[in-house]
């Protein structure tokens, strides 16, 4: 008799180990689209039918690579505030924390997908995604009067900010610690601008 379970659990290994093998073929050749579906089942020890049994083409795994990063953003941010209806924040945001835990947990995955340069690319996923979030699930009470600055212009600030941070620390590869990573970014949500310092030989 079969075992739903283990169908399950072969299922999966098998989606993971050919998801492992595309993203090692996209990082050794910079590019996805030059990539067979050949050779990743040669790199995974499958076959074709095999990969076909899960996914319709190249560009259905590559898909499920989007939504894999994603979803794991998704849940890094859900998890330290489930059950509550409302969270004061004070310092360190924790989900900030576990984002960039995520990542770093998966920058193989990430790294790759930062070398797709497709539209929607990993970056406008993400800001839509984030948007989405934090206009419907989601919203972030602020000190500022909400007649003084409009949500919407807040968050398109909060959204390409905190995107722009990721792609650094993607770009740099992974310089700075994900503590520090989360550390900075929760500064930048919280610390005012108070002057500009000009080099005067710089201008003209």
């Amino acid at each position: 008799m079969n075992d739903p379970n283990r169908q399950m659990r072969k299922k999966q290994l098998t989606k993971k180990l050919l998801k492992n093998a595309f993203i090692d073929l996209i990082l050794e050749n910079n590019d996805v689209h030059s990539i067979t579906i050949s050779e990743i089942t040669d790199r995974a020890d499958f076959n074709r039918g095999t990969f076909y049994i899960h996914y319709q083409d190249k560009i259905d795994l590559l898909e499920e690579l989007y939504q894999d990063a994603i979803e794991g953003i998704h849940q890094s941010i859900k998890k330290p505030y489930r059950n509550k209806g409302k969270v004061i924040l004070n310092g360190v945001i924790p989900s900030n924390k576990l984002i960039f835990e995520h990542i770093e947990k998966h920058k193989k995955l990430f790294k790759a997908l930062d070398l797709i340069e497709d539209n929607p690319d990993i970056y406008k996923r993400l800001e839509l995604f984030l948007w989405n979030l934090f206009s419907k699930e989601i919203y972030i009470e602020r000190e500022t009067d909400a007649q003084e600055t409009k949500y919407d212009i807040f968050l398109s600030f909060q959204v390409h900010a905190t995107v722009g941070v990721i792609k650094y620390w993607i770009k740099k590869d992974f310089i700075f610690s994900t503590s520090v990573m989360s550390e900075q970014l929760t500064s930048f949500y919280s610390d005012k601008v108070i002057a500009m310092n000009f080099n005067n030989q710089n201008l003209d």
